[in-house]
């Protein structure tokens, strides 16, 4: 069976990396996103990862110090030390997740078997552990793609190791204070915009307007469904619950007014469901009604949806490989399933909003946590040729 080649590596000394893959083993297991979508505003949580090396010589046990990674009398095997993990098929090379030892820990299973397991977490634990003192507050009117690249500036995060768009929205002065990652994401929730770390280890940020202008979030990149009409093979999780409804939404800028908006017949048919959110970055009281009513507009209706898809991407390499590995969050795909007992196929279009990887000798079982996709093709967006259309696109801001 045809599997990716898999790679390790690991920055024993600042800036050098050193490949340890002749010693990566199985099982391997990544997870960066979300877990699963229960909310309109998506918070990331931290990328996890699970590496399994050979440790036959001791060369990954810290306690060794004639080892091939000693500096100074001095083990370099040691936490937050840098390590990436990539996949490379048919000749191209994929960022699978960047992030840095939590823990080495070695076990032996016989006098000549041993295996070091080393717990990674990506960039949000660096950021989350990064605590600044108050400066005078500055930054008033400056769009949150410009806050969040003076957020990371503050918290030393190297200005090439991320992506970040220019935002949507203008935000409140800010003194920098607490730790680096809740500010980020307060930011980024005010825009009603993405924060995640890459595959790549990069902190990227994505604005509002990217689900609706971005061709990777507004065209689907592929189709999953059951054959022959489209990519398989995959199991799509679907549900039903009441998870994503909301019909009533209060909301309230820091200083501000709160905001209420609802939606009576979604009430008057499924009772009230209250979405709250507090302590909003915005300047001005008007755009938090907007804001408002953005997340009424993709909320107030329940949805039968996909929230998750598992791709066994062994059992058809050639096909599968290219998406589990290529595809990023925030990327758009669709669905189809025909249900046993005939009748109309059962499609929707998603975004991909958390990635995660289980990988044995012989399987590659990627599992993506999906967002509902079916209210993004539908808001105004003034001066574009497609979603311009007035009296056919609900309005967005």
């Amino acid at each position: 069976m045809t599997m990716p080649t898999r790679s390790a590596e690991v920055q024993f000394t600042a800036g050098v990396w050193t490949d340890v893959s002749p010693y990566l083993t199985v099982p391997l297991s990544t997870s960066r996103g979300s877990n699963r979508v229960q909310s309109p505003i998506v918070r990331y949580q931290a990328g996890t990862a699970t590496v399994r090396l050979k440790n036959g010589d001791r060369r990954f046990d810290p306690t060794n110090l004639a080892g091939p990674y000693v500096s100074a009398g001095r083990s370099q095997v040691m936490p937050m030390r840098p390590v990436r993990i990539r996949a490379t098929w048919n000749s191209v090379t994929y960022d699978v997740f960047s992030g840095f030892a939590d823990m080495w820990d070695v076990a032996w299973y016989d006098p000549f078997y041993s295996v070091t397991t080393v717990q990674l977490t990506d960039g949000f634990k660096v950021l989350a552990n990064k605590k600044r003192p108050a400066v005078t507050a500055v930054g008033a009117g400056e769009n949150t793609g410009a806050r969040i690249t003076r957020i990371l500036d503050s918290a030393g995060w190297s200005a090439t190791n991320r992506v970040i768009a220019t935002g949507n929205s203008t935000l409140q002065a800010t003194t920098l204070e607490g730790d680096a990652l809740s500010e980020l994401q307060a930011a980024a929730e005010s825009e009603i915009g993405e924060l995640y770390v890459d595959g790549a280890g990069r902190v990227v940020f994505r604005n509002r307007h990217a689900l609706l202008l971005d061709a990777r979030s507004n065209t689907v990149q592929a189709t999953f469904g059951d054959p022959p009409t489209a990519v398989a093979p995959f199991t799509a999780r679907i549900n039903t619950d009441d998870a994503t409804l909301w019909n009533e939404i209060r909301v309230q800028r820091t200083g501000g007014v709160e905001q209420l908006v609802g939606d009576t017949a979604s009430q008057d048919e499924f009772l009230t469901r209250t979405y709250q959110a507090s302590n909003l970055l915005l300047e001005d009281d008007s755009i938090v009604g907007n804001y408002a009513g953005w997340i009424l507009y993709v909320s107030k209706d329940p949805e039968v949806r996909f929230d998750a898809i598992e791709i066994h991407a062994h059992a058809d390499p050639a096909t599968m490989f290219p998406h589990v590995l290529g595809r990023e969050i925030g990327d758009r795909i669709k669905i189809v399933r025909r249900p046993p007992g005939g009748g109309a196929p059962i499609i929707r279009e998603v975004f991909i909003r958390g990635i995660s990887h289980e990988v044995t000798q012989a399987t590659w079982i990627t599992t993506w946590a999906l967002q509902s996709a079916t209210k993004y093709g539908s808001f105004l967006v003034l001066d574009h040729p497609v979603l311009g259309m007035l009296d056919q696109n609900a309005l967005a801001y």
